[in-house]
């Protein structure tokens, strides 16, 4: 018999596939080999699914981004931190494919216990933000609009292999080009971006 964290597992990567509209129960049930009145017994219909699975994912992001916070006092080091955040953890990509859709979708099926969560992530980035300010290091700089420029980066990039590997296949000028990066240093190579432009010269 599967665990719970099985199943949530399986219903990850069906979200992240299918979207919350496209996963169905009977296909999440089926793959994680219970049938439809055990899923429903153990863990919920698929609102509760996709918040179980959605505070897993966020929970432990926040674990791991306050956990390093801990230890680490450069500025720098704490947004780029942050940004690695974004990209750590068991398949970075479906997490990035299930927070891409609700965005789409105007965060409709995004629960409201979840947003706590986020806040915490962006709570993180503004104390750290505010810090560099404080030292001197930083510009002033929008917290939110931070987050949302280093989570669009890093989501769209773990994404979008396929169109990627498509583009440089029969785009002449762009085979050339290195697309096909770690996401580690993908989420580096954004935050030394962001932090040339946010620090004082």
């Amino acid at each position: 018999m599967p665990s719970n964290d099985d199943i949530l597992d399986i219903a990850t990567a069906i979200f992240a596939d299918k979207g919350f509209e496209g996963a169905r129960m009977d296909q999440i049930a089926k793959a994680a080999k219970v049938n439809k009145a055990t899923l429903y017994y153990r863990i919920g219909g698929k609102e509760a699914l996709i918040s179980a699975v959605l505070k897993r994912l966020f929970s432990a992001k926040v674990a791991r981004l306050e956990q390093a916070l801990e230890t680490i006092d450069d500025v720098e080091e704490r947004v780029r931190a942050f940004a690695a955040t974004l990209v750590d953890g068991d398949h970075p990509e479906q997490f990035s494919a299930i927070m891409l859709r609700e965005v789409a979708a105007g965060g409709r099926n995004l629960p409201d216990d979840v947003l706590p969560l986020m806040g915490r992530l962006v709570g993180a980035l503004e104390r750290t933000l505010s810090q560099g300010v404080d030292e001197g290091r930083f510009k002033p700089v929008s917290p939110f609009l931070t987050h949302m420029l280093l989570l669009g980066g890093c989501a769209l990039y773990a994404t979008n292999a396929p169109i990627r590997r498509r583009v440089a296949a029969q785009a002449p000028g762009v085979a050339s080009l290195k697309t096909e990066l770690p996401l580690e240093d993908v989420a580096h190579a954004l935050a030394d971006l962001l932090l040339d432009g946010i620090k004082k010269t």
